[in-house]
């Protein structure tokens, strides 16, 4: 059983009674579980799917063709198109998708059922608010969630290019309508649309739309499953960050603070010549040579941010170097490697433990502002800089930003709250006395 000393029980009990620090890390603590969850939450491949009585794990499983599940197709099935065909059919068969089902890196374009009213010797095609299609294509829906059979739509009439294809996408009759009237048949086809039609929304759509809760940004990705994609990223950065950095740091600021003398001087110059370097020209020309991915964007962070943690573990090491425990360490005949790693790291624990939340706040900040400046990661991984971007070129897209920059700010807030509390309970009047 792990018992604790009575000094870090009171550090644990002062912690706790700072309530927005002690909330703070239980709401924190809960995104970092949902966030290893991953595609069990968010993803676009079902969870379980039951098809004649046998059921399938494709989230597991991986790949599965569809053909497997009843589809005239060798790829992998649209597994929300999947959901609504089992539901058609009424045969007892169904699909288990996860909460959010999309992929946070996977386009997902957005479609709305189509109404069919007559009006006298017409078919008038609406939206499902009764709102006319004004300039627009409605299409069928293939099993794989790709388009089929399309015709456009002029003021709620079928006018222009109308294309019939047959099962494998190839085009069997390629014509038009004028005033919702063909210009040619073809024997043995049905040109007019049949029931089940759909229309597609320009990127980006607004929140609500066809199971988009947040909406889709300007690439066509749902955007609650991209907020969700850039905190896992964030959450692997972070702990890439804070595992190379402290390492850095803690062990040459001990190094510096326990030997002193030239070693300590040499060092100081030494990183005083290295944090004038600018990072933001070190991080433009890398990006000039080749695309940088995370982990390389992680190294450079740390390249240019372990300075000041080896400030702060050279200032605790030169305190805790000359007390009492040290010199009979030395007089025991302890060596210099021992004293450093058993002595003076594990003493010196309040610089870690009170720096740690607000070096992970200046990473969640370098990462977005590297996005957002487009020197950061690829356009194709989840990012909340590049959703920031997207935001400040789509004012009318408002969801975007809302989403983004509530997300940001509400992160940053609570992990400050977690560091003001560590600060107090490790360094507070009470603790100190």
């Amino acid at each position: 059983m792990i018992s604790f000393s009575p000094i870090t029980q009171r550090r644990f009990a002062k912690f706790r009674s700072i309530k927005r620090a002690w909330f703070s890390l239980i709401i924190i603590g809960t995104l970092c579980l949902l966030a290893l969850l991953g595609p069990l939450l968010v993803g676009s491949r079902a969870l379980i799917v039951k098809y004649q009585n046998e059921y399938r794990f494709p989230v597991i499983e991986g790949n599965i063709s569809g053909r497997e599940f009843g589809l005239p197709q060798d790829t992998e099935p649209n597994y929300r198109r999947l959901e609504t065909i089992f539901k058609e059919k009424v045969s007892g068969d169904w699909v288990w998708l996860p909460l959010i089902p999309f992929s946070p890196t996977a386009v997902s374009e957005v479609y709305l059922p189509v109404k069919s009213k007559t009006e006298g010797k017409h078919n008038i095609y609406v939206n499902p608010d009764d709102s006319l299609i004004l300039n627009s294509r409605i299409f069928i829906l293939n099993p794989d969630g790709t388009r089929g059979s399309t015709w456009s739509v002029q003021n709620g009439k079928l006018d222009g290019e109308f294309r019939i294809r047959n099962q494998d996408g190839a085009t069997l009759l390629l014509s038009k309508y004028v005033n919702d009237v063909p210009e040619k048949t073809l024997p043995n086809h049905e040109e007019n649309p049949p029931n089940n039609l759909y229309t597609f929304v320009p990127y980006p759509s607004a929140p609500g739309l066809d199971g988009h809760l947040l909406g889709t940004d300007e690439s066509g990705h749902d955007v609650l499953a991209r907020l969700f994609g850039g905190f896992q990223i964030l959450l692997l950065a972070s702990l890439i960050y804070m595992i190379a950095s402290y390492a850095i740091g803690l062990i040459l600021g001990a190094a510096m603070g326990y030997w002193g003398g030239w070693f300590d001087l040499i060092m100081q110059r030494m990183i005083e010549i290295w944090s004038n370097i600018p990072f933001l020209y070190v991080i433009v020309f890398l990006a000039t040579l080749f695309e940088p991915n995370l982990f390389i964007l992680v190294l450079i962070l740390v390249a240019f941010s372990w300075m000041g943690i080896a400030h702060q573990m050279r200032a605790a090491a030169y305190r805790e170097a000359a007390r009492d425990y040290v010199a009979a360490a030395r007089a025991l005949g302890a060596s210099d490697w021992r004293i450093l790693t058993r002595h003076i790291l594990p003493n010196s624990m309040s610089v870690i433990i009170t720096m740690a939340p607000f070096s992970i706040a200046a990473v969640v900040a370098s990462l977005a502002s590297l996005d957002y400046l487009g020197f950061g990661l690829p356009p194709t991984t989840p990012s909340w800089g590049d959703l920031l971007r997207q935001g400040k070129e789509n004012w009318n897209a408002w969801w975007i930003i809302t989403s983004t920059v509530t997300c940001m700010v509400s992160v940053l807030i609570m992990v400050n709250f977690i560091g003001e509390g560590l600060r107090e309970a490790f360094h507070g009047k009470e603790n100190q006395s």
